[in-house]
């Protein structure tokens, strides 16, 4: 009988560390998709200056193309703001996910060029 109850309490543990894992993979998947998101908003922005270049009036295009680029500068704030609060959380309960650092470095590098594109277009 004793066996049964260690072998439950394994497995119960087990489940728990594998639920926890699976909870850190989720807020990965989920930073990623707002990172794809930005990268899209970024680049529509930035395309839209070439596909419709001779579209009147100017400020019209350049609006749409801040407009675009600021939303996806906005995603990624967005998602990095989840992805910390998810990290921290399961930091706290032992599980080990990407550093913030990294995730941090990686939406300031993409926010940068999506500002510097629009720089380069205006």
């Amino acid at each position: 009988m004793a066996d049964n109850s260690n072998q439950g309490r394994s497995l119960s543990e087990a489940r728990t560390d594998w639920a926890e894992r699976r909870t850190a993979l989720a807020a990965e998947r989920t930073f990623a998709a707002w990172g794809r998101t930005a990268l899209s908003c970024i680049g529509v922005g930035l395309a839209a200056t070439r596909l419709f270049g001779d579209l009147e009036p100017r400020w019209l295009l350049r609006v749409l193309a801040v407009g675009l680029v600021g939303l996806g500068v906005l995603a990624l704030a967005f998602g990095f703001r989840s992805y910390g609060k998810s990290a921290r959380d399961l930091e706290q309960s032992g599980e080990h996910t990407v550093s913030l650092w990294w995730i941090g470095a990686f939406a300031v590098v993409l926010a940068g060029l999506g500002v510097a594109g629009v720089f380069l277009v205006w």
